[in-house]
């Protein structure tokens, strides 16, 4: 007898996972679910612009051990970043102060990585 797969975003419909997704949305990201050839739902990525200060902060979950998220300033420079468990980075994303906060990250600790053009 084989069972029916598991959806790898199951997760997400949880008590736990749905409040801090509820309230990214609220505070104005955008989430785009990304699907295979199937149909079947692969990743949903997300961002959010902050247009007073130039900052943007971006998501991307691939499972619930999979996720990352990102802050670049308006020049590219990375000032905060998170990987691993889905959940954990999407309660660091909602708890990240707003750019304009005192206590928001502001070191730039990276660059995006730039594209080739010929």
């Amino acid at each position: 007898m084989t069972t029916a797969p598991t959806n790898p975003f199951a997760f997400l419909w949880d008590e736990p996972a749905i409040e801090p997704l509820t309230t990214l949305m609220a505070r104005g990201w955008e989430l785009q679910p990304e699907f295979d050839n199937d149909g079947r739902l692969e990743r949903f990525t997300g961002a959010r612009t902050w247009d007073e200060d130039g900052f943007v902060d971006a998501l991307r979950v691939k499972s619930e051990t999979d996720a990352a998220a990102i802050r670049m300033d308006r020049a590219g420079g990375k000032v905060w970043e998170r990987e691993g468990d889905a959940l954990d980075v999407l309660h660091q994303l909602v708890d990240l102060p707003a750019p304009n906060d005192p206590l928001a990250p502001r070191l730039v600790v990276g660059s995006a990585p730039r594209l080739w053009t010929p």
